[in-house]
C-alpha cells in the first residue's frame, strides 16, 4: 500500500465526532443522575440544619429565661436570691417550656439552675427542642444543650462604715458615722482586724448601737469601733481575684478602666460608674508582685465629672488610693491595699470604704491633717448600687458560655 495514502488513512478525523458525542452525552448523563439523588437529599438535609439552628435558639432562650428569672427575684415567675432549697419549676428541669411563633408551636426548652462555685455565681443548664422532647427520635427531631455560669456583682455588705484589714489611723476633725442608716442593719464605725487609734484631734467615729457616747470600743459590731476583728471573717467580705476581673470588665466596656499611677481632679475629671485602676501589669495582686506594679490612684477636689458635683458609682484600686481635698461621692471606695484619705470643706464619702491591705505594712489613715474634716457617712443603697449606677443584674460570665455535644 502506498505509504502515503496509508498515512492519510491514519490521520484522518471523519467520524470521531459521533465517539465524543456519546462520551459527553454518557458523562452529561452521570451527573443529572448525580444531582437527581443529591436533590432528593437536599430538603431533607435543609431540614436538619434549620431544626439544630431552631433547637439552639431554644436553648439560648432557655439561658435568657434564667437570667430574667434571677434578675426579677419578686415577679411573677422569678426565682429567689438565694435560690431556694429546692428549686421550683421550670428552673429545676422538669417541664419544658413552650415556644411558638404565632399560633404554631416551633419547640421548647427545659431549664435547670443551681448554685454556682461563689455565692454571687448560677450554674444554668438549658436544652432546646424541635418539635418537643417526645416525638420519636429520628430526623424529624433535634436538640440541643447549653451551659453557662451567670453571676452578678457581689454587693460585700461588711458590718462596718470604714472595713480594714490591718491597722487604722482616724485623726483630725474626720467623722466615720453608721447610724443613719440602718436598712442593711446596724453597722459599726470603724471595723479592723487590728488596732483603731485615734488621734490628737476631734475624730469621732460613731456606730449604730445606740449609744450616746462616741469612739467607744466594743467587742462586735454595732459598737463604734471594734478591733481585732477575725481575719477569715473579714475575707469573707472581700471581692476575690474573679470578682476583680468582673469588675474589669465591665470598666473595660465603659471606658473606665485605668492602669497604673492616675490622677483625678479638676483638670481630668472621673464619670459616674465603676472606677477601676490596675496594675500596670493588669495581673491581681499575689504573694509575689512587686509594689512597684500596684496600681496607685490619686483623687482630689473637683474631680466628679456629674454637674452635681457628686461622684456616683464605685472606685476599686488594685493597690492604693489618695483621697484628698473637697471631694463628695455616693458608693464605695474600695482599695486592695491601702487607703489615706485627707478631706476639706464640705467633703464626704456617702456609702462605706473597705481597705484590703493586702501587703502594706502601713496602717490604712483617715485624715491625718489635723486641720482636716474628713467624713465618711454609711449608706446602704449608695453602697450596694453606687448611686444607681452599679448594674444589679444577672449577666453571662465571660468564658462559660458551652454547647456541649447531648446524647
Amino acid at each position: 500500500m502506498d505509504i502515503r495514502r496509508l498515512a492519510r488513512i491514519l490521520s484522518g478525523q471523519r467520524g470521531i465526532a459521533l465517539p465524543m458525542a456519546l462520551i459527553a452525552l454518557l458523562i452529561l448523563t452521570a451527573l443529572v443522575v448525580a444531582f437527581s439523588v443529591l436533590s432528593t437529599s437536599e430538603p431533607t438535609i435543609a431540614a436538619n440544619h434549620l431544626r439544630v439552628a431552631q433547637a439552639r435558639a431554644l436553648a439560648e432562650a432557655g439561658v435568657e429565661r434564667a437570667v430574667w428569672a434571677l434578675t426579677n427575684s419578686t415577679a411573677t415567675g422569678g426565682l429567689a436570691d438565694p435560690l431556694p432549697l429546692t428549686v421550683p419549676a421550670p428552673y429545676d428541669g422538669s417541664q419544658l417550656v413552650a415556644v411558638s411563633v404565632g399560633a404554631t408551636q416551633v419547640g421548647g426548652f427545659r431549664v435547670t439552675v443551681t448554685n454556682g462555685s461563689q455565692s454571687n455565681e448560677r450554674g444554668v443548664v438549658a436544652v432546646g427542642w424541635v418539635p418537643n422532647d417526645t416525638a420519636p427520635a429520628g430526623q424529624a427531631r433535634a436538640h440541643q444543650r447549653i451551659t453557662a455560669t451567670l453571676a452578678k456583682i457581689r454587693f460585700l455588705d461588711p458590718p462596718c462604715a470604714l472595713c480594714v484589714r490591718g491597722d487604722l489611723d482616724v485623726g483630725g476633725n474626720s467623722t466615720v458615722d453608721s447610724r443613719s442608716d440602718t436598712t442593711c442593719g446596724n453597722k459599726s464605725g470603724t471595723i479592723t482586724t487590728g488596732t483603731t487609734t485615734i488621734g490628737s484631734g476631734a475624730a469621732d467615729v460613731w456606730g449604730a448601737d445606740g449609744n450616746s457616747t462616741r469612739n467607744q470600743t466594743g467587742t462586735a459590731p454595732p459598737a463604734d469601733i471594734v478591733n481585732g476583728y477575725s481575719a477569715a471573717s473579714f475575707d469573707s467580705y472581700l471581692f476575690t481575684s474573679s470578682d476583680l476581673d468582673a469588675l474589669k470588665a465591665i470598666a473595660k466596656a465603659r471606658g473606665t478602666y485605668y492602669q497604673g499611677a492616675v490622677t483625678f481632679n479638676s483638670s481630668n475629671q472621673m464619670p459616674n460608674g465603676i472606677i477601676f485602676v490596675d496594675t500596670t501589669t493588669g495581673n491581681n495582686i499575689t504573694a509575689s508582685t512587686p509594689t512597684s506594679e500596684f496600681a496607685s490612684l490619686s483623687i482630689h477636689g473637683g474631680a466628679p465629672a456629674d454637674v452635681s458635683g457628686i461622684f456616683s458609682g464605685w472606685i476599686i484600686s488594685n493597690g492604693g488610693i489618695n483621697i484628698s481635698g473637697d471631694f463628695r461621692m455616693h458608693g464605695m471606695v474600695y482599695a486592695v491595699n491601702d487607703i489615706a484619705y485627707t478631706g476639706t470643706g464640705t467633703g464626704e464619702i456617702v456609702g462605706q470604704m473597705i481597705s484590703q491591705n493586702i501587703r502594706d505594712t502601713v496602717a490604712t489613715t483617715i485624715d491625718t491633717n489635723t486641720g482636716g474634716n474628713a467624713a465618711i457617712t454609711y449608706n446602704c443603697a449608695y453602697a450596694k448600687t453606687g448611686g444607681g449606677q452599679i448594674p444589679q443584674s444577672w449577666f453571662l460570665k465571660a468564658g462559660t458560655y458551652k454547647e456541649v455535644a447531648d446524647p
